[in-house]
């Protein structure tokens, strides 16, 4: 496709002159938390290897980063700001997957990465407290890649993994929070025009009508505490067509949490609109009860829309 008057005159792209980035693949999780139960032998454990064009072989760093988040206050806030925890290079990568990219094993013990940031005493960590890891990659070239400066085509359709979480957690059964489950509105918030037309046929809410709606979860590989669904062709503005994507949420003792569960591609300039998790009403659960839970969300807090509303709802869950 070409702007110009002179069609012979266009710009010319060809693979050799554009610039390749490069991200961090998610080739199998194995294990993801860190087990209250038994700390001291606990680890986190991932094999990625680098996409880049040429092999992995473009990528010259890689660098992990650290932090603490104290959720629990019944021990005091232990939380730090996120610091350099190793940096790996060449000697370090190996062909690694079925494609022979260069990649590594990421495996960070607890005992190690909780005196890294300062939470290594006995009963520092406790149910509700996590991990927190961002990862950048630098290529040979000097450019840095990282979650800040990728697209969520990256993490969500590519297996990217920049930035991720390990939290204190007590497993669960392969057949605790698994299967069919109904859904249904705990609390909404009232139908609105989206963009202010009271003739709109189609006022939005969050997933539109969920009568007799099911979802599956379903387990989640590497994990005893992370189950996956879909809202299915549940459409958040049910006049475009946008449907949800894949949800995880993870079950950590007392209190769960759910990654966004939408990317609808729309903006109002500022990221793709979507909601997330409320980030001032928790979402508990019963460690041993799987037959109802409550997750608790806030709509537009992504994209600029409607900043300064608060549109929360909930979304309950029912085994069926």
């Amino acid at each position: 496709m070409t702007g110009c008057k002179d069609e012979e005159k266009g710009p010319i792209l060809t693979q050799e002159t554009l610039l390749f980035g490069a991200f961090p693949f998610l080739n199998e999780l194995r294990t993801a938390e860190f087990d209250l139960a038994n700390l001291n032998s606990s680890v986190y454990e991932m094999e990625v290897y680098f996409v880049d064009n040429e092999g992995g072989t473009a990528v010259a760093q890689y660098n992990v980063y650290a932090a603490f988040d104290d959720n629990n206050p019944a021990n005091g806030d232990l939380s730090s700001e996120s610091t350099l925890w190793k940096s790996f290079g060449p000697s370090d990568f190996a062909p690694t997957g079925s494609k022979g990219n260069l990649g590594m094993t990421l495996t960070i013990p607890f005992s190690e990465i909780a005196a890294f940031v300062g939470a290594g005493n006995t009963g520092d960590v406790i149910s509700g407290d996590r991990f927190q890891f961002r990862t950048e990659i630098v290529h040979t070239d000097g450019r840095v890649f990282s979650s800040a400066n990728s697209t969520p085509a990256i993490t969500n359709a590519f297996g990217g993994i920049f930035n991720f979480n390990v939290n204190a957690t007590c497993p669960l059964d392969d057949a605790d929070f698994v299967g069919t489950y109904a859904i249904s509105y705990g609390n909404v918030y009232d139908p609105f025009n989206l963009f202010g037309d009271a003739d709109d046929p189609d006022p939005v809410q969050p997933l539109g009508d969920l009568d007799g709606v099911t979802v599956t979860l379903s387990t989640v590989s590497g994990s005893t505490t992370r189950r996956s669904l879909t809202y299915g062709n549940r459409l958040w503005l049910p006049s475009y067509g946008f449907a949800t994507g894949t949800v995880t949420l993870d079950f950590a003792c007392d209190l769960m949490s759910s990654t966004d569960a939408l990317d609808s591609g729309l903006t109002c300039g500022d990221g793709s609109i979507g909601f997330s998790q409320s980030e001032t009403v928790p979402s508990p659960f019963v460690l041993d009860d799987d037959s109802t839970f409550e997750v608790f969300y806030e709509d537009f807090t992504r994209g600029g829309c409607y900043s300064g509303v608060d549109r929360p709802f909930s979304i309950v869950f029912t085994k069926q």
